[in-house]
C-alpha cells in the first residue's frame, strides 16, 4: 500500500513538473530572429554560429528560427552594434574592438603577444574571467545587448613568399596586418602594413608585401596560399573575434527557460568549436596547403622567447588606460596570465608588470 502511494506520489510530481514546464514554454511564440554577421557565409566563423542556430532551434523545438543576413548584408561591421542595440537585427556578431570606447575591456586577449593558442584553454578561460570581471557584462547592458557566445576563432599564424625561420629573417619584411597592436608584435626591423584582408593576395602576387599574418583559416578563404608558399607557426595568438549577441529587449521578451536555451546552447558550441569544429577545420586546411605546394615552418621556441622579451609590455600599457577609465586594467592582466597557466598554459614571459 505505501508502495502504491508512493509511486502514484511520484507521478503527480513529475506530471505537474511537465505541465509547468509546458505552460511556461506556451507563453513563449514561434519567432524568427533576424541574424546579422559581418563574416562571409562560408568562413569558419559562421560554420560556428550556424551550428549554434541549428542548436538553438533543435532545443526550442522549432519555436526559434532565424533569417540570417552574411557577409555584412546588412551593414557595414562598425555598424553591428547599432543594428543589435536597436534591434534592427535582434541578434548576430559583433566585434567589440570595433567600438573600444564603449566596451573598454573588449578583445582584452588582443594585447598579449604569444597567448595560448589552445582552443579549449581559451575557451574555458574566456568564461572564467568575463564571470569575475563583471564590467564585461555591464558594458553590454548599457548597449542593450546580451552576450550569448563567444567561441574562439584560428590561431593566429604567417604567410609568407619566402621561409622565416628566425626573428633576423624578419628583417626588412613587410608584414600585412590589420588592428591596434598586431603591428606592435612584429619583431626588430619588419614594418607592419594595414589593409584589409581582401587586399593582401594582389600586394602578395605583386610583391608589395612579402608576409600575411591572419587566422589559419583566413588564409584560405582569401586564398592566400596561391601567393604565399610558406606557412609559419610562431603561436602567436589564439583571440575570440566572433561573438554572438542578441538585443536586450529580445532576450527579456522570452520565458526563464528559453532564455536558459539561449545561454547554455552558446558554452555548449564554444566547447564544441574548441574540441572539433576548428581542430577538424585545420587538419582539414593543412592538408590542402600542403596539396597546394605549401611548406611548414614551426617557428623555434627559443627564438619565440627572445622575440616576446624583445617587445614592448602592451599589456601594461592597456592595464593603465584602463585604469585611467576607472576599469581595473591591472588585475585584468594579472588574472588573464594567472587563469591560463592554472589551466596548463606556459607564457614566454610576464606581461603587465608595474614600474
Amino acid at each position: 500500500m505505501k508502495a502504491a502511494i508512493k509511486t502514484l506520489c511520484i507521478t503527480v510530481v513529475l506530471f505537474l513538473s511537465f505541465m509547468m514546464v509546458n505552460s511556461a514554454w506556451a507563453a513563449d511564440k514561434p519567432v524568427k530572429l533576424r541574424y546579422a554577421s559581418f563574416f562571409p557565409e562560408n568562413q569558419l566563423m559562421s560554420e560556428i554560429q550556424k551550428i549554434w542556430q541549428q542548436e538553438v532551434t533543435k532545443r526550442t523545438k522549432g519555436l526559434i528560427t532565424f533569417e540570417s543576413y552574411w557577409g555584412a548584408s546588412m551593414g557595414a561591421p562598425m555598424a553591428h552594434l547599432e543594428l543589435i542595440k536597436k534591434g534592427t537585427a535582434q541578434v548576430g556578431c559583433m566585434h567589440e574592438w570595433y567600438t573600444p570606447s564603449r566596451f573598454i575591456f573588449g578583445n582584452f586577449e588582443y594585447v598579449f603577444p604569444f597567448g595560448p593558442t589552445d582552443y579549449e584553454i581559451v575557451a574555458k578561460a574566456n568564461r572564467k574571467i568575463r564571470a569575475e570581471f563583471p564590467q564585461f557584462a555591464q558594458d553590454a547592458k548599457k548597449e542593450n545587448i546580451i552576450m550569448l557566445m563567444d567561441a574562439p576563432g584560428g590561431e593566429y599564424a604567417f604567410m609568407s613568399t619566402k621561409p622565416l625561420k628566425s626573428i633576423a629573417d624578419f628583417k626588412g619584411e613587410k608584414v600585412t596586418l590589420v588592428g591596434r597592436y598586431f603591428g606592435r608584435w612584429m619583431p626588430p626591423g619588419a614594418t607592419a602594413v594595414v589593409r584589409p584582408v581582401a587586399e593582401r593576395y594582389d600586394l602578395l602576387r605583386t610583391g608589395v608585401v612579402n608576409v600575411d599574418l591572419l587566422p589559419f583559416e583566413h588564409f584560405d578563404a582569401f586564398k592566400i596560399y596561391e601567393v604565399a608558399k610558406y606557412f609559419i607557426k610562431a603561436r602567436l595568438t589564439t583571440a575570440l573575434y566572433g561573438p554572438i549577441y542578441m538585443n536586450l529587449d529580445t532576450f527579456n521578451s522570452f520565458s526563464p527557460e528559453i532564455q536558459k536555451i539561449l545561454l547554455d546552447t552558446g558554452r555548449d558550441v564554444e566547447m564544441m568549436a574548441a574540441k572539433e569544429i576548428i581542430p577538424n577545420k585545420y587538419k582539414a586546411l593543412m592538408k590542402v596547403y600542403k596539396d597546394k605546394g605549401v611548406t611548414f615552418i614551426d617557428f623555434p621556441e627559443s627564438e619565440i622567447k627572445k622575440w616576446a622579451e624583445m617587445l614592448p609590455d602592451i599589456p601594461a600599457e592597456f592595464a593603465a588606460e584602463c585604469e585611467a577609465k576607472g576599469y581595473p586594467g591591472n588585475k585584468l592582466v594579472q588574472r588573464w596570465q594567472e587563469i591560463t597557466e592554472e589551466m596548463g598554459y606556459k607564457w614566454p614571459r610576464k606581461w603587465g608588470v608595474k614600474k
